[in-house]
C-alpha cells in the first residue's frame, strides 16, 4: 500500500508557485480512505497517517512560549499533558492492546507529545515495545522523533537505541543561533545543560554519528524573522553538520481557541511565510542567489516549499490548526494517539474522536 502521508509536486512556472503559495494546504487532494475493524466497530482511516504514543513520563525540560499543549479549542474538554505516565507496565500494556488492531496497515511513528527524552527510561522501554511488536507485523514506514535534544546530553546511549531501532529522522527544536535568544523562546528549565550553544554544538555533532538530524526553527518576531536572519542561522547549523532545516510558521490559529497568554504571544510573535518565500524566489526565472526552488508539499493541514541552499535543504513551513480540525470533523481518522490516560483518540483532545478507553491498571 502507497503511503499518502503528503503530496509532492514541483511549480513548472512561476504562476503555478503563486496559485501553489495563495492556495497552501488546500491545494491537498484527500486519498480514498480505508476501513478498519478496531474496538468493536469499523472506522474510516487515511491512508499515511501516523500513530503517536504521546510522550508524558515527566514534564517537560522546557516551557516554549509557542506550546501547543498551552492552547484549549473552544470545543475542547481536556489537555493529555495534565496526565503523567506513572504506570509503565500497564502503559506498554495498554499500547500492544490498542495498536494491534492496526498490525499489517503502514503507519507514520510520530514521536512527540512533551518530551520524550526527558525520561530515558520511559523512551528505551518504548522503543523495545515498538520494536517487539514490529516483529510481530506492525508497519511504520517512517520514524520521526520531535525533540529538544535534552535527554541526549545526560544518556546519550538514546542515540545508539533509536539507531537500531531504525529511526528515519531526528527533528530538534531550536529557534534561534543565539543562546540567549533562543531561552527567551524555548524557556529551558535552569538546569538543563542542553540550553547552553556549547553543549547544543557538542550534542548534536555525537548525534550526526547515528542519527540523521533536521534542524526545526520555528519563525518568530524576537527570533529569526528575516531572510537575513536565516541564512544566518543556516551558517550556524551547516557549521554543526546539520544539512536538513525546517523553518515553521507559527501554526495559524485564526480564532479557533480561547485566549490566553500563549494564544496572545502566538500572534505577536507571528512571522508570516508568505514574504520569506517571496524574498526566497520571487519569480522562479529571479531566485536570490545562492537558492533553488526544489518542489512543494502538500499535507492535509500543512504547506511546505523545498529549497537548496549552498549543500543544504531548507524547508519553509507554514499550516493551520482550523484546517485540522476541518479533516478531523469528517468522519475519517487523520491520526492515532495514544494518550496518557490509556486512551486511544484520533485527536490531541483525549476526548475528541475516541476509539478506545482504558483504565491503566498494572497487572
Amino acid at each position: 500500500m502507497s503511503s499518502f502521508r503528503n503530496q509532492f509536486r514541483v511549480a513548472a512556472t512561476s504562476t503555478e508557485l503563486a496559485q501553489f503559495r495563495q492556495q497552501g494546504w488546500r491545494c491537498y487532494e484527500p486519498v480514498e480512505p480505508k476501513s478498519v475493524e478496531a474496538f468493536g466497530q469499523r472506522w474510516w482511516l487515511r491512508p499515511g497517517l501516523t500513530f503517536t504514543p504521546f510522550a508524558n513520563a515527566v514534564r517537560c525540560t522546557a516551557h516554549c512560549a509557542f506550546c501547543s499543549e498551552e492552547l484549549q479549542r473552544y470545543d475542547g474538554h481536556q489537555l493529555t499533558a495534565k496526565r503523567l505516565i506513572d504506570d509503565y507496565p500497564a502503559y506498554f500494556t495498554r499500547l500492544r492492546e490498542t495498536i494491534w488492531p492496526f498490525r499489517g496497515w503502514p503507519l507514520g511513528l510520530s514521536l512527540s507529545g512533551l518530551e520524550a527524552t526527558a525520561e530515558p527510561q520511559w523512551l528505551r522501554e518504548l522503543v523495545a515495545c515498538l520494536t517487539q511488536l514490529e516483529h510481530e507485523g506492525l508497519i511504520f514506514d517512517e520514524k520521526v522523533l520531535y525533540t529538544n535534544g535534552s535527554g541526549f546530553v545526560a544518556s546519550p546511549d538514546l542515540g545508539l537505541a533509536l539507531q537500531d531501532f531504525g529511526l528515519s529522522r531526528l527533528e530538534l527544536s531550536r529557534c534561534h543561533d543565539d543562546e540567549a535568544v533562543n531561552q527567551q523562546i524555548m524557556r529551558f528549565n535552569r538546569n538543563q545543560p542542553i540550553r547552553h550553544n556549547a553543549v547544543y554544538g557538542h550534542t548534536v555533532r555525537w548525534l550526526h554519528q547515528y542519527l540523521a538530524v533536521k534542524n526545526s526553527c520555528i519563525l518568530t518576531q524576537m527570533g529569526i524573522a528575516t531572510l537575513p536572519d536565516v541564512e544566518r542561522y543556516l551558517t550556524w547549523a551547516t557549521g554543526l553538520g546539520v544539512r536538513q532545516v525546517v523553518f515553521r510558521e507559527l501554526s495559524r490559529l485564526e480564532g479557533s481557541y480561547l485566549p490566553n497568554v500563549f494564544t496572545d504571544w502566538i500572534e505577536a510573535q507571528r512571522v508570516a511565510i508568505e514574504p520569506l518565500l517571496a524574498a526566497v524566489v520571487p519569480t522562479l526565472e529571479s531566485p536570490r542567489p545562492g537558492w533553488q526552488y526544489t518542489g512543494s508539499t502538500f499535507g492535509y493541514y500543512y504547506y511546505n516549499e523545498h529549497y537548496r541552499w549552498q549543500d543544504t535543504e531548507v524547508i519553509f513551513e507554514t499550516s493551520s490548526y482550523p484546517a485540522l480540525q476541518a479533516a478531523n470533523s469528517t468522519g475519517v481518522l487523520q491520526k492515532l494517539i495514544l494518550h496518557s490516560d490509556g486512551t486511544l483518540s484520533g485527536d490531541w483532545d483525549p476526548d475528541s474522536q475516541v476509539l478506545s478507553r482504558a483504565t491503566l491498571v498494572s497487572a
